[in-house]
């Protein structure tokens, strides 16, 4: 950089004045609307509630922005408890120190501090701005020897005054921390000679300044740009597929195989499977290669960062623009986008050998360690089983939750999943931990992506807004289960639905009939509105559906699994069976993508780790129908298929027009608790009457079962749509059933329809 002469330190006076503006930036654009594109995007605003366009703007409330007005980059940090901030400029990501180096301000109506620097000392935004932050607090004070004259620490040591106080204080000057704001990291914790190891701080390197390896914060400017809306649907209309972005294409013959392009160009591939939602695991910045494995991404670093590996261009601003345009390929194919994300812990803090004075540390922890974690004398929370919670009931850190995912609503993203969200109702910022829905955090999201511009819908709702998805558990703590104690806007993953369907195949007699009604009307006595449930099998925890019902599990495990003594035909039934009760079910259907093509990890129940043939998916075999792949495929599209044309399926109250009968045509009467309540009754069958009638029978039986269909309508003549004991499971041909008895293969599902 042409202005590195020698390395300069600031001082506030010598800087300009910050601008203050009304409003805040994030609502802020800096589209040109004399330009044709401004003219689109100025079209798109004037449209309001009925706009096709989204204007993409990367601004956020804190990190660094660039400030036409001024001419300057306005840095802006939160920490509630430092004592002294500086800002430092680096020209190159590694290998260099700091040629500027600024002492920030803190506003004194707030815990946020500020800088602002003219771009022209900064190449005029032709290049990646690189920047880092040195914090000082109550166990480390800022002594003016720490610096000498030219902003390079002189005393490593000055001001020091423990590793980490009573207070949980870890703050370390000599460690540079990125930005939690940052929309781009340098590089990685683990990308530098010494590996992620190097922040593991200890007494051993506590001194050593990490200026020169550590990962920075990227600033660069984006420009605005517009990305089309999807179609706006209630949430129970969606089916949601799950999947890894790099493992859905990797395998592929198309541009960008295992990036954000390669994503982009399966959009119409995966429409045509039948999804209309994909959720994909963590996409935010990580370090794959942290604990010697960290494929799935649930050790987030970035919140505002695109992970740099899905870019297929690794240079700095590539990563958002690629991401932005796979968000507008899916929109094009009325594709929603879902994104998995992480609040309830981070990538980075935790205690090493269970030392309070050996953490690793790179950002959060080194701003605040009291204010980002939930700790007690520098020991931290870890209900979430991965090393720290986040302290999410301080409002800096709510704040930052809503920024984030307001950020990512900019950029076309539709819906949320959040990551044992549980731990999100926490409203205790001490380490002791109290839930409460409404005064937590998971009760003023809502509020708080309003004042951001963005409006949450209730899971019944379609408008332009986004959905709310919670994991409603967490690993460890007093009431860590929350089912059904999420706000009205939440919608949950539904664990009972989850192994009330796999149970009904892999473990018959644990399941009542009860207990499989429940689940097929929306699990009401939980979550009171089926509208409410993310019905699914299997998702990236545990064995997914192949394996599930191909392999035993282990003694011990918790994931159940059968192969049913090696009955290939009864694994394939049985995999039919459970999409089947999936897609049946009153709520939202969530399938893995991988389950849709039968897709085997060879038993491992747990491939978090696995960048690999283990995890990465092959869709060869998927119009193959002389393959299990092939069959899977076809069953689970045509599945798909009856859902989306039965919206009785889906819609309003599902109880409401439903009679249940037993196999001997019999009504199954609601008082009849020797039938609903008895593990021995293996079979269920039901009709939905509201426009189309249609009638199906579920079975766990060991034998075939003689069912006695209603008498259909004058004229009208019951018709077989599905059996999934047959190998081409969806009739092709009309196969009438005038007599109104059908024999039922054991293990098997079966659906009429009265025409």
């Amino acid at each position: 950089m042409s202005l590195a002469i020698r390395p300069v330190f600031i001082q506030p006076a010598q800087l300009p004045k910050i601008q203050k503006k009304p409003v805040n930036q994030i609502y802020q654009n800096n589209i040109n609307f004399g330009s044709p594109e401004g003219a689109k995007a100025l079209e798109a605003m004037n449209t309001s509630h009925v706009t096709k366009n989204l204007i993409a703007s990367d601004k956020t409330r804190l990190g660094a922005n660039y400030n036409k007005e001024s001419g300057n980059v306005d840095f802006k940090l939160a920490s509630k408890n430092a004592q002294d901030v500086f800002l430092c400029i680096f020209d190159k990501p590694k290998g260099e120190d700091a040629f500027l180096n600024i002492k920030m301000e803190k506003n004194p109506d707030s815990n946020i501090w500020e800088a602002s620097v003219p771009i022209k000392e900064l190449g005029e935004g032709k290049k990646p701005i690189y920047y880092g932050y040195r914090i000082f607090g109550e166990n480390w004070n800022y002594d003016k020897n720490f610096f000498n004259e030219y902003g390079k620490i002189n005393n490593p040591k000055s001001g020091y005054n423990s590793p980490v106080d009573k207070s949980g204080n870890r703050f370390n000057p000599n460690k540079l921390a990125f930005d939690p704001y940052a929309r781009e990291l340098s590089h990685l914790p683990s990308d530098n000679p010494k590996g992620e190891k190097a922040f593991e701080i200890s007494k051993d390197n506590y001194l050593e300044d990490s200026a020169k390896y550590a990962p920075k914060s990227v600033f660069t400017i984006t420009e605005d740009t517009l990305i089309p809306k999807a179609k706006q649907r209630v949430l129970s209309d969606e089916i949601i597929g799950e999947v890894h972005i790099k493992d859905l294409s990797i395998n592929e013959d198309v541009d960008g195989a295992g990036t954000y392009t390669g994503a982009k160009n399966m959009a119409k591939k995966l429409k045509d499977m039948g999804f209309t939602m994909i959720e994909f695991l963590p996409l935010t910045e990580f370090d794959d290669k942290q604990g010697g494995g960290n494929y799935w991404g649930y050790m987030p670093l970035g919140y505002f960062a695109p992970a740099k590996k899905y870019a297929q261009n690794k240079e700095s601003g590539s990563a958002l623009k690629e991401f932005r345009e796979m968000i507008k390929e899916f929109h094009k194919e009325n594709l929603k986008v879902c994104m998995d994300i992480v609040f309830n812990h981070t990538g980075e803090a935790g205690l090493i050998d269970n030392n309070v004075n050996k953490a690793r540390q790179s950002s959060f922890s080194l701003i605040d360690n009291q204010m980002y974690y939930k700790q007690k004398e520098g020991k931290y929370n870890s209900n979430s089983g991965c090393g720290n919670d986040m302290n999410v009931a301080q409002d800096e850190v709510m704040q930052f939750v809503a920024d984030s995912v307001a950020y990512w609503a900019h950029q076309g993203v539709d819906a949320f999943r959040f990551d044992l969200a549980a731990g999100l109702m926490d409203t205790d910022t001490s380490e002791k931990v109290f839930y409460d829905a409404n005064r937590s955090l998971v009760g003023k999201l809502s509020s708080l992506l309003k004042e951001r511009g963005v409006k949450v819908l209730e899971p019944n709702q379609k408008g332009d807004g986004i959905y709310l998805i919670a994991e409603p558990w967490t690993c460890g703590g007093d009431n860590s289960y929350q089912l059904g104690r999420f706000p009205k806007e939440w919608a949950q993953w539904n664990d009972v639905a989850r192994e009330t369907i796999k149970r009904d195949s892999t473990f018959p007699f644990t399941i009542t009939p009860r207990g499989l009604r429940n689940v097929l009307e929306g699990s009401y006595d939980l979550l009171g509105g089926g509208d409410k449930s993310i019905n699914y099998a299997y998702s990236h925890d545990g064995f997914n559906l192949n394996d599930a019902n191909s392999y035993p599990s282990e003694k011990g495990c918790w994931h159940f699994a059968t192969d049913y003594n090696k009955n290939t035909k009864r694994q394939e039934g049985a995999m039919k069976k459970q999409i089947a009760l999936t897609l049946l079910a009153k709520g939202t259907p969530m399938l893995q993508v991988g389950d849709v093509i039968a897709h085997s990890k060879d038993a491992d129940d747990n491939s978090y780790n696995k960048d690999d043939e283990t995890n990465y998916l092959d869709f060869s075999n998927m119009e193959n129908l002389n393959t299990r792949e092939g069959r899977i495929c076809d069953f689970t599209k045509k599945m798909i298929e009856f859902r989306k044309n039965n919206p009785q399926l889906r819609q309003g109250i599902f109880n409401k027009d439903i009679q249940y009968f037993k196999p001997d045509g019999s009504y199954a009467q609601n008082w009849d608790n020797n039938y609903w309540d008895n593990v021995n009754s293996n079979i269920m069958c039901f009709k939905v009457t509201n426009g189309k009638n249609i009638f199906i029978s579920t079975s766990s039986d060991e034998n075939y079962i003689d069912v006695k269909l209603p008498k259909p309508k004058d004229g009208k003549v019951w018709q077989l749509v599905c059996d999934t004991s047959r190998e081409k499971s969806f009739v092709e041909n009309e196969e009438k059933i005038p007599s109104n008895n059908y024999v039922q293969a054991p293990h098997s599902l079966i659906i009429f329809e009265e025409k």
